[in-house]
């Protein structure tokens, strides 16, 4: 869906950094505590503080020792449960190994400890979308709103999520929000006009559109989108020439390239469909899935004989949709 989903995209940057956000500990936490000591009855060592610990850790990240940072963010959290910078370190930590779930947990127990900034219910709220709790993520994301009025990503993340749950008419009430903080954002009409589409509205979706697109009109989401709602109703020629004009990359992406040759079925023209396929797969050899679906749009272009050899190229670069196609269909000669 592009940037329309709106859902999860500071996340996905975070954790793209890898562990990079472990340096924001060293200057964005609270002052540490002083150093804890154990008593006769703990049988504890002096412990270090919780400063100390954090420091240990980037040294284990930065060496890739993991394994070892988790045994200390997990002893530690064992120690001072209700320590809340502890608890968000080991949330960082545990999204950076993509463990969604745990880290969210980690991020829950941070927030039962005592008030937080809208910044952490917000992770929270996206932590839990990434673990497919979106009922979880929409109750974070509230909070967050009510906390600080004033980030507009707030309301718009929560319209994500309402449109994964299909509730639509919350969701437009939620990007009503974040229009009246930044009716500039180009994604917020891209989300309206996807709740449009989602409605089946054309029109609306549409004019929906063309505000993203006037706002960003070299974003390709929106021309996708855009082509997208037009031949929903039924112009695929339009369609085409809209995808037409961007970038060859962007055209090779599957999305596109379904949507591409869907306008070309509706046109009763597979044959330049199967052309789109081929012409992407010579571009991307090692690509399965693009040989197997020109081996698809050739069959329904009636050229049989051609299908089969790309239904063969497809199951040798490891299409099982491909090896089966070939054993359903007689005449195919030998078994790839």
């Amino acid at each position: 869906m592009g940037r329309a989903a709106g859902i999860g995209l500071g996340l996905l940057a975070l954790v793209g950094a890898g562990f990079a956000a472990w340096t924001l500990y060293s200057v964005t936490r609270t002052p540490p505590p002083a150093a804890t000591t154990g008593t006769p009855e703990t049988g504890m060592a002096d412990l270090p503080t919780i400063e100390a610990v954090l420091a240990s850790v980037q040294q284990f990240v930065k060496d890739e020792n993991f394994a070892a940072a988790e045994k200390v963010l997990s002893e530690s959290v064992r120690r001072f449960p209700e320590d809340q910078d502890l608890r968000l370190a080991f949330g960082d930590f545990l999204m950076g190994l993509q463990r969604w779930q745990d880290a969210y947990d980690q991020y829950a127990a941070a927030i039962q400890a005592g008030p937080v900034p809208a910044r952490v219910q917000f992770a929270a709220g996206t932590l839990a979308n990434m673990a497919q709790r979106p009922e979880l993520a929409a109750e974070h994301y509230r909070k967050a709103m009510e906390i600080d009025a004033g980030v507009v990503e707030y309301p718009m993340y929560l319209a994500a999520v309402q449109m994964k749950m299909n509730r639509l008419n919350e969701a437009k009430a939620s990007l009503a929000l974040a229009a009246r903080i930044d009716e500039s954002r180009a994604d917020i009409w891209g989300m309206f006009a996807q709740v449009a589409l989602n409605e089946n509205k054309q029109v609306i979706a549409e004019q929906q559109i063309a505000k993203a697109r006037a706002l960003e009109p070299d974003e390709p989401a929106w021309v996708l989108m855009d082509a997208r709602i037009r031949k929903r109703d039924g112009r695929p020629q339009e369609a085409l020439d809209l995808i037409s004009a961007l970038s060859q990359t962007t055209i090779d992406q599957p999305e596109t390239l379904e949507l591409l040759s869907e306008c070309y079925g509706m046109l009763g023209r597979p044959g330049e469909a199967a052309s789109r396929y081929m012409d992407a797969s010579e571009r991307n050899p090692q690509n399965a899935e693009l040989a197997f679906q020109a081996a698809l749009w050739l069959e329904r272009a009636g050229e049989r004989g051609e299908a089969i050899a790309w239904a063969k190229r497809a199951a040798m670069l490891g299409s099982q949709p491909a090896r089966k196609w070939l054993e359903a269909n007689p005449g195919t000669g030998e078994r790839p």
